[in-house]
Parts: structure tokens; C-alpha cells; sequence
């Protein structure tokens, strides 16, 4: 059994919630001026992250821009990516002089520390179709345009895609980047999900070499090419210290083994095997979480088709080396069609109750224009299992978004949200989280001898002198989902709790704990 009984009951005792509990956000996309410097863009990719140093996480959205210029109104043609500077006074503004502005087809993005100097680079995505460039300007330009790798001197971001080995021309339909360190060499390695709509897809995990410079390694790690997806899931859910790795579409799940490799277990190709119900039910994007608070990562899988089929996926604990998922979808309220494309999801606390909600990047659009993003919120366990409602009835005329990550522009505590848009008849949003306020705590874990974002940490809270009293469980990451990056610390939602005790656990193994922590802040761990 995976929750011993007084562990179960405290569970389920802990926080109760109060009946009048709900979510709500506020948008704030034209008072943070973000909407005219976005109005037409075909949004596809965003990442946040503090690329500039000065504690507010700044913001990167990519698009198509191989479309007619009609298809952007109100701009009169392709509006290139865009990157911001968080203010920190709930305003924006746009960077103009930077390569990281630039006509793509840009399917993800992601900001990490790749050199180890404590700034982060912008990797992003791109699917390149050089083959089909039938016209010139922008749309062609976007076309011939492959992935791209900015490193950051100092707040400022430089093109040195071509010579770091990890934006090769071979890679052509690039979507999701996982970001990990898989050898444990404290550098941060890049894999790169290829979709399948290009012949013999590959997905390749690069190896970082040092000096920004990387390396195709599927050969040495066992790594078939050829692997297709669209988002990725990253966690050491087999508790050997290494990250493994879900990539949605193809649905294949990778486990680390000791020898430095990857190999696909046979249970978890039945547990995830999907039959498309028509040619658009792709899996696509995919997020690890302990939705039930027992210490073990969960997985929650979203369907990029009109009649997503999303997933809910429960781990049982490992048996012989391999760890045990079980489709719990139905049984803790993930309703059983959404009748709109679902393509990113996310794990978080958005009331900081304590109990981690789903967000999934659909939404109800009223006649106003104002948008209720679909979160399902946790209610707490019964008979074991989280429980989850919807805001409001599920109907035909939602809406979506390619990508939507969350973090906290404005360092309140609340977990906010910006949706990327596609539709010219709609429009990107920054939605500030204007829940009631409870008790929080983020920790960042700055690493040493493991890389410095400390991606790969696990993180385990518990009530302060009861240490099975588990009040939060999560792992560093940033990446996850479809299209997205987020900042990598974890954000804990404590409800009515004032102090707890926190366990860092490092993958190299080591346990870092910080006794009597007070609430409402952000706590940095560093590792000795």
C-alpha cells in the first residue's frame, strides 16, 4: 500500500478547505502593457524567466509567422517573437534591440542556466520548412528559420545558435525542450522534442559539453531515433537520482538505469499505449505532480483535439525497478470530453490551499472578451484519491491556448498565468491570480556541484515536528507541459500554515533541511 493509514488520515485531515474557496484571476494584459506590442501576433511558444537578474521573471513569446499577412490583424503582417522586461511595477516593457526578435515558427521556448554563471539562456524551438518556401519576406524568412540559442551576457542575449551544436539544420520541426542534467555532470543537457509532421522524425537528447557547447548523444544513452512528440514530462520517477522522461504524441516513457542509459519497460508502454479516436486525438501535453500529497510524482496527460480525451494518472509506487501508473481519470473528476484542443497543463497550487490544482490551457471566452481559464481545483482526497471541479460546466463554445505558462510576475505569492493566443479574433492574456490570499512559501534551490538552477532537487514540506505529516512534495523543474517554460522553483500553497520544516533532497544524493521555515516568502537553498 502506498499511504500507511495515520498518514492517510492526516492527509485528509489537514487544511480543511472552506466552502467558499475558489480561483479567480484578473486580466491585466493592457495595464501591463502587453496587448498592442502582441495584438495580432499567432502565438505558439512562451517561457518565463528573470533574464535580466533583478528578481522579476521577465517574459518570451514566439509565433508563426508564415502566414498571410491578413491572418494578423490588426498588424499589418507577421508580428515577430517579442521579449519583455518585467518592470516589477505590474508593467512591461518591450526590449527592442535584441536578436531574440526574429521571424520563426517558433513551437517552444524555454529560459535556463546552461553555462552555469548564474543567467539564463533562452533556448527556443522552431519548425523550419525551407523546402516550402514559395514566397519572400517574413514568411520566408520564418520558414527557412531553425532553432535558436541565445546566451545571455550579462542581460543581454546573443545569437550563438550556429556554433553550440544544439540548433543543428538537421533538426527541422523542433517543438517542447526538456531541460535535465541526465549524466550528472552539474551542466544542464537539452532535449529537443521533434513532432512527427516531417519524414523520419528524431527527438535528440544533447549532451552539454561546457562553453555552451552540445552534443547528440542517442547513441550513447540508447536513445531510438526515432522518437516523435510534442510536449515532454520530466522527473526521477524511478528514485535512482537521474531524470527519466515521458514525451506525449508518441506517448513513450524512458527510464534512466545505472549505466548512464535509457530503456522503455514494457508496463509503462501498456499503461500509456493510446488509440487515436479520429486523425486529430494527439497526446500532447504532460506534467509529473503528487496530486495526492503521498510523496510519489503523478503524471497528467492532455489531448492537442477537438474532443480531448484528457488524463489523470496515479502513482501506485515501483515494483521490480519500474513505477506504476494507474488512469484515475475518471474517478477524481476529469470530465470525460472537452470539447476544444487542450495542448499545455500544468501542476500548481493556484488558491495555496495546499492542494495542487490542474490548469489546462482551455478556456471559456464570455461575450465581453473576458476569459475563465479551465483549472480544476482540488478539492482533497477521498478514499485516497484527489478530487477535482471544474469552475464552470463544460461546453462548445470554449476556446484554447497553444501555450500558457504560469508563474509570479509580481511576486505576490499567487501563481499567475499568461495564455498564448493564435485566433485573430482573440488575443494574448496576462491573467494576474486574484484568489483569496492563504499562507505560501517558493524555494530555489542554487546548486554546486549539481547544475546551479538546482533542476532535479526534490523538495519535500512537512508540518513543523511531523515529518509524515507531508504537506508538499515536488521536483525543480521547468519545461514541462507543451510549449511553455517556467520559472524553476517549487510553489507551495500552505493554506492556514505559518512555519514548516523543509527536506531538499539533491540528485547525487545529500539532504539539505531547513528547520521552523516561516511562510510567505521565497526560501534559497544552497547546496554546500
Amino acid at each position: 500500500m502506498r499511504v500507511h493509514p495515520c498518514l492517510l488520515v492526516a492527509l485528509m485531515g489537514a487544511m480543511a478547505l472552506p466552502a467558499a474557496a475558489q480561483i479567480r484571476f484578473r486580466d491585466v494584459t493592457k495595464s501591463a502593457g502587453l496587448y498592442e506590442p502582441l495584438a495580432g501576433i499567432m502565438g505558439h511558444g512562451a517561457a518565463w524567466g528573470d533574464f535580466d537578474g533583478d528578481g522579476h521573471i521577465d517574459l518570451f513569446i514566439g509565433g508563426f509567422c508564415d502566414r498571410p499577412d491578413s491572418e494578423y490583424l490588426p498588424h499589418r503582417g507577421p508580428v515577430p517573437s517579442r521579449l519583455f522586461r518585467n518592470l516589477g511595477n505590474g508593467k512591461f516593457e518591450l526590449v527592442k534591440d535584441t536578436p531574440a526578435s526574429f521571424y520563426g515558427r517558433t513551437s517552444g521556448a524555454v529560459f535556463a542556466d546552461l553555462d552555469n554563471n548564474g543567467t539564463l539562456e533562452l533556448y527556443a524551438a522552431n519548425n523550419a520548412r525551407p523546402d516550402r518556401v514559395t514566397v519572400t519576406g517574413p514568411q520566408a524568412e520564418s520558414k527557412r528559420r531553425f532553432s535558436s540559442l541565445f546566451r545571455n551576457d550579462n542581460g543581454k542575449l546573443l545569437d550563438v545558435s550556429k556554433e553550440s551544436g544544439a540548433c543543428p539544420v538537421g533538426l527541422r520541426s523542433a517543438r517542447n525542450i526538456g531541460v535535465f542534467d541526465f549524466d550528472g555532470d552539474g551542466l544542464l543537457d537539452l532535449l529537443v522534442i521533434e513532432d512527427k509532421f516531417v519524414p523520419k522524425p528524431r527527438t535528440i537528447l544533447f549532451r552539454n559539453e561546457g562553453g555552451l557547447k552540445f552534443r547528440d548523444v542517442n547513441k550513447e544513452v540508447g536513445l531510438p531515433d526515432d522518437v516523435f512528440g510534442l510536449g515532454v514530462a520530466v522527473a526521477d520517477v524511478n528514485g535512482d537520482g537521474k531524470p527519466d522522461f515521458f514525451i506525449p504524441h508518441s506517448n513513450r516513457f524512458f527510464l534512466s538505469t545505472k549505466d548512464g542509459k535509457y530503456i522503455e519497460p514494457e508496463e509503462l508502454k501498456k499503461v500509456f499505449a493510446w488509440t487515436p479516436s479520429d486523425r486529430e486525438d494527439w497526446p500532447c501535453g504532460a506534467v509529473f505532480g503528487d496530486l495526492n500529497r503521498d510523496g510519489l510524482l503523478d503524471l497528467v496527460l492532455v489531448i492537442h483535439g477537438p474532443k480531448a480525451r484528457n488524463k489523470v494518472f496515479i502513482n501506485e509506487g515501483i515494483k521490480d525497478g519500474i513505477p506504476r501508473f494507474r488512469d484515475v481519470s475518471k474517478e477524481v473528476g476529469m470530465p470525460e470530453i472537452v470539447p476544444v484542443k487542450c495542448p499545455h497543463v500544468e501542476i500548481q497550487d493556484f488558491d495555496n490551499d495546499g492542494w495542487p490544482d490542474i490548469y489546462i490551457s482551455a478556456a471559456w471566452k464570455d461575450k465581453d472578451g473576458s476569459i475563465t481559464p479551465l483549472v480544476l481545483r482540488n478539492t482533497g482526497l477521498k478514499g485516497g484519491l484527489p478530487r477535482f471541479e471544474v469552475p464552470r460546466p463544460i461546453t462548445n463554445d470554449m476556446v484554447y491556448f497553444p501555450a500558457g505558462p504560469s508563474g509570479d510576475f509580481d511576486n505576490d505569492g499567487r501563481i499567475d498565468l499568461f495564455l498564448v493566443n493564435w485566433y485573430k479574433d482573440n488575443h494574448c492574456r496576462l491573467l494576474q491570480n486574484d484568489s483569496p490570499k492563504r499562507h505560501w512559501l517558493d524555494v530555489q534551490v542554487v546548486g554546486k556541484k549539481m547544475n546551479r538552477m538546482g533542476i532535479g532537487a526534490v523538495v519535500r514540506v512537512t508540518a513543523v515536528g511531523k515529518p509524515g505529516e507531508l504537506l508538499g512534495h515536488q521536483e525543480v523543474s521547468t519545461g514541462y507541459g507543451y510549449a511553455s517554460g517556467q520559472p524553476a522553483y517549487c510553489h507551495f500553497g500552505l493554506g492556514d500554515v505559518t512555519e514548516v520544516d523543509v527536506e531538499v533532497k539533491l540528485p547525487a544524493g545529500g539532504v539539505i533541511r531547513k528547520a521552523k521555515v516561516k511562510a510567505d516568502q521565497r526560501l534559497v537553498v544552497r547546496e554546500e
